[in-house]
């Protein structure tokens, strides 16, 4: 998953796009994307502001960049997504394993600045959403 990725994403619940991205850790590839391609038209979540304030160079930047670890809120419902290993968990909650949430809440809440957390919908721990 790349920042541009973003462009495309809705929340599987509410079907927002009003999304807000942490990256807690990314890595660097070699990419031959056209950057004309990728440049997102509304909001850029690599530097937080809208599209068209963001220079070429810096979509060229972040067409090298892949989030490892990080997590995307819905700014309308709460609900917050983890991303694993690269892979977005971005499911509805019929489909929802709550042990993977949890998991990465042990490993990665104190990562996670206290503005996010405050975005995101945590249920107490040992409760069952």
């Amino acid at each position: 998953m790349k920042y541009f990725v973003m462009d495309i994403l809705a929340c599987p619940v509410c079907k927002s796009t009003n999304l807000y991205l942490h990256v807690i850790e990314e890595v660097e590839e070699d990419t031959s994307i056209p950057v004309e391609k990728v440049k997102c038209k509304r909001w850029c979540h690599y530097k937080n502001k809208n599209a068209s304030e963001v220079p070429l160079e810096v979509c060229r930047e972040c067409a090298r960049k892949r989030i490892k670890t990080g997590v995307i809120v819905c700014r309308d419902c709460g609900r917050w997504y983890p991303i694993i290993d690269t892979i977005a968990v971005m499911l509805d909650d019929e489909y929802r394993d709550e042990k993977i949430y949890k998991r990465f809440l042990e490993e990665y809440l104190d990562k996670i600045p206290a503005n996010v957390r405050g975005m995101m919908k945590i249920p107490p721990v040992g409760s069952n959403p």
